[in-house]
């Protein structure tokens, strides 16, 4: 595995590359806002026998945003132009198949619209397509940090709970689906969490969370013409149940699994999602490869 820290227009951008002989295309992964490439291995049975690229959201550790960026900059145009820029960067022009979630899942899906021929297909875990759809603590820190002077408050909670696990993990807690939920993440997974999120700056994670409001990629849904895994938690307090069904609804032949009790949580609330990505990813390979005999 390596790591890279790529210069894009004054954004840097943090990649981390860990590619096997397999000849598919590797799974580009998108973490959440408030989260960190590091993530990443969540997502697979068995990390170290994928192939797989992580690239950081705006503005996340160890990436960083310009001196002065504004949440208005952070738009949906950015957001592909910095990561379709750090793939060919990384990897030429090689396909891949990208996934993501929370902000993730926008992310993965907007770089499937703008950058169609680099995504061989696309999955979003508790993704959203209009960021002003989202619901609960998220919701509310968006709004917070979206008013005059308003970020402030979010960076200094931010510091708060990077300062203490406890608090972080009652942050982390308020995106599952219950309290019994909450309580069944586990220890060793929240502690890497907030390992990685004590080392993200308060001040430009609080300006990203403002630029979340401005995201919608609704309308452009129909674009996403590679086969979709769309995934959601039916009882998420973040992106709404009907959020995920209207994104499956937007994309022509998405896949829409929906984990029923479930929240926002995708790698401790939702039973064999990891089981249900690689079969998936089993049954793309198939489709891919009788699409390259075809062509």
């Amino acid at each position: 595995m390596s790591r890279h820290l790529l210069t894009i227009d004054g954004h840097t951008v943090a990649a981390e590359l860990h590619l096997t002989a397999d000849p598919r295309p590797p799974v580009v992964f998108f973490h959440g806002i408030m989260t960190s490439i590091d993530l990443t291995a969540e997502i697979f049975l068995d990390a170290e026998t994928e192939s797989w690229i992580a690239v950081s959201l705006p503005g996340h550790h160890p990436g960083r945003l310009p001196p002065g960026c504004s949440p208005a900059a952070i738009d949906a145009a950015l957001f592909a132009h910095l990561h379709e820029s750090a793939l060919e960067q990384l990897i030429g022009p090689r396909q891949v198949i990208a996934a993501g979630w929370s902000t993730g899942g926008f992310a993965a899906l907007n770089l499937a619209i703008r950058h169609p021929r680099r995504v061989a297909a696309v999955a979003s875990l508790a993704g959203f397509a209009s960021g002003g759809r989202i619901a609960g603590l998220m919701g509310w820190l968006i709004w917070l940090a979206g008013l005059p002077a308003g970020r402030i408050a979010p960076a200094t909670g931010l510091r708060a709970a990077a300062a203490w696990p406890v608090a972080y993990r009652e942050l982390l807690g308020l995106l599952a689906a219950d309290g019994v939920a909450a309580a069944w993440v586990p220890r060793d997974t929240v502690a890497r969490m907030h390992a990685a999120f004590a080392r993200l700056d308060p001040a430009s994670l609080a300006t990203a969370l403002a630029a979340l409001d401005g995201l919608d990629i609704t309308d452009q849904l129909h674009a996403v013409r590679v086969p979709a895994w769309v995934a959601g938690g039916g009882a998420d307090p973040v992106v709404p149940r009907a959020e995920t069904e209207r994104i499956a609804g937007g994309i022509p032949g998405a896949t829409l699994r929906i984990y029923e009790l479930a929240g926002h949580l995708f790698f401790s609330e939702w039973p064999r999602m990891r089981e249900e990505f690689a079969a998936w990813r089993r049954g793309l390979a198939l489709t891919l490869s009788e699409g390259a005999s075809d062509a």
